[in-house]
């Protein structure tokens, strides 16, 4: 039977993660916030840390952008539609907390027009015209 306790094992005990917890916990009541706000930040810390290598970014990104919020077909109300918009509003700014997309980045996916269009105006309504 194999040493359970060999450092090449990566099993850690009830002990350790009791040890890390109590410690987090106590940061977190210093700090004035919560536990989970802290594992939050750090999970966030993570996923940031790792979207800065370019490789990393674009699969990671993939995979979050699986998470988007989905239009229904039709909306059915305007609370429905409101629901949705804030739902994307909340995705989108999670893409950015993480670094996964750039401002520019996101104004280009949430766009109807690309960046690269050049916009022009055909006619002015008579009250915008100057005289």
């Amino acid at each position: 039977m194999p040493n359970q306790l060999s450092s090449t094992k990566d099993r850690k005990s009830v002990t350790e993660h009791e040890a890390i917890l109590v410690a987090l916990e106590s940061i977190a009541r210093r700090e004035g916030t919560t536990t989970m706000a802290l594992m939050r930040q750090a999970m966030r810390d993570a996923v940031r840390k790792r979207a800065d290598n370019s490789s990393d970014g674009k699969w990671l990104r993939s995979i979050v952008m699986q998470f988007a919020p989905k239009p229904p077909r039709i909306f059915a109300t305007a609370a429905q539609l409101a629901r949705f918009k804030r739902s994307q509003r909340e995705f989108d700014q999670v893409l950015l907390d993480l670094d996964l997309v750039s401002n520019e980045g996101m104004e280009a996916m949430n766009s109807i027009v690309s960046p690269n269009c050049k916009l022009r105006v055909f006619e002015l309504e008579q009250k915008y015209a100057s005289s």
